[in-house]
């Protein structure tokens, strides 16, 4: 839906010829066009808008359908959702009232990388952020302070257009502000805003997933007009862990153990994520046995639930064995008896039990 009479965007009548419309086409278009007025964010939007009148005006077609619609054109000809008709009904108590909504700044994203060790704490993070913030000197006019504007002349200041009082009432020479801009502000080069470097500190609670989002209120950037500034949307990335895994709450490692270790037993020093701590291995513990360390794992966000940390002991092999450690083995396997190993033990009755009378033994 237009958002204001194509044919006042235009400025010319409703009766224009086609040659008129053209003529201030082509006027307006060089005037805005953002190749002529780089950075000037309002030129390129009144550019869009100038674009959008022409493209409609200019077909015959387009143009019948539009004066018979007025403000519920649509340019896909399809008839108006109740979006369209609600945002219609608002617009025009809003301009019968004299309300203008002032918009929105844009918001701002931001990844920031943590470690799990910052996410079972929780911390505090400061950022360097560059925003966008109305400039001071201008109040977000984009005008030089007091020289820089004029009154607008075809509405006489008023910001007020006198005629199509169904569509928004605004003046398009002025936007509504009553004055022109004649002289760009020298602060920020007419562009009523400024990019600037803020040091911002985020608070990250305890507990925070991979992926999570934050929103910082207000801390996006701010528009010209005197909105409200967008907020700050900040993505969480967890850094992975050289030595563990999270699964919900809990954290699961892996902890290599010699063979005299899960033989013999032994006190094995396992890492937790506020230090070193000592788990008791007792004799004879099979490769791939879990023991649990409860409460040493991650804090539920927002609540009062403690993870638990795991750690899966793997009996290592070694790769290669020097010739006394391979001699040493050798004799060590010949003191072994089926007691010490009853697993193999039925393996190799069960195998025995399936051997035909012609396999080798």
């Amino acid at each position: 839906m237009p958002t204001r009479d194509y044919y006042e965007v235009l400025g010319v009548k409703r009766d224009a010829s086609p040659d008129d419309l053209k003529k201030a086409y082509r006027a307006l278009a060089m005037q805005y066009h953002p190749d002529r007025r780089p950075g000037d964010e309002e030129a390129a939007r009144r550019f869009r808008e100038i674009t959008e009148a022409w493209q409609v005006l200019s077909d015959p077609e387009q143009r019948a359908r539009y004066d018979s619609l007025g403000p519920l054109f649509r340019a896909d000809g399809k008839p108006p959702t109740p979006e369209d008709l609600n945002a219609y009904v608002a617009g025009t108590f809003a301009n019968l009232f004299g309300r203008k909504k002032r918009e929105k700044g844009e918001d701002l994203k931001y990844t920031l990388s943590l470690q799990l060790e910052e996410v079972a704490t929780g911390c505090v993070r400061e950022v360097s952020l560059r925003r966008r913030t109305r400039c001071g000197a201008c109040e977000g006019t984009g005008a030089e302070p007091k020289t820089g504007r004029k009154p607008c002349a075809p509405c006489k200041g008023s910001g007020r257009s006198p005629t199509r009082v169904l569509l928004r009432t605004d003046c398009p020479h002025c936007d509504g502000r009553g004055w022109v801009k004649i002289a760009d502000c020298r602060s920020c080069d007419g562009r009523g805003a400024l990019d600037l470097s803020e040091l911002l500190k985020i608070r990250v609670p305890a507990g925070v997933a991979n992926g999570q989002k934050l929103k910082i209120k207000g801390k996006g950037d701010e528009p010209k007009d005197g909105g409200a500034p967008g907020d700050l949307l900040v993505l969480l990335s967890v850094a992975e862990h050289p030595l563990f895994r999270r699964r919900g709450l809990d954290l699961l490692c892996e902890a290599p153990l010699l063979f005299t270790e899960a033989a013999l037993g032994a006190e094995l020093q396992v890492p937790t994520l506020t230090g070193v701590t000592t788990i008791r291995i007792p004799s004879g513990t099979p490769s791939g046995r879990i023991f649990k360390l409860s409460g040493r794992g991650l804090p539920e966000a927002g609540g009062k639930a403690v993870g638990d940390l795991q750690v899966k002991v793997v009996v290592e092999v070694p790769p290669a064995l020097e010739p006394e450690a391979r001699a040493a083995l050798s004799r060590l396997s010949g003191v072994f008896t089926a007691r010490q190993h009853p697993a193999r033990q039925q393996w190799d009755e069960a195998l025995a039990a399936r051997r035909s009378p012609g396999d080798r033994p």
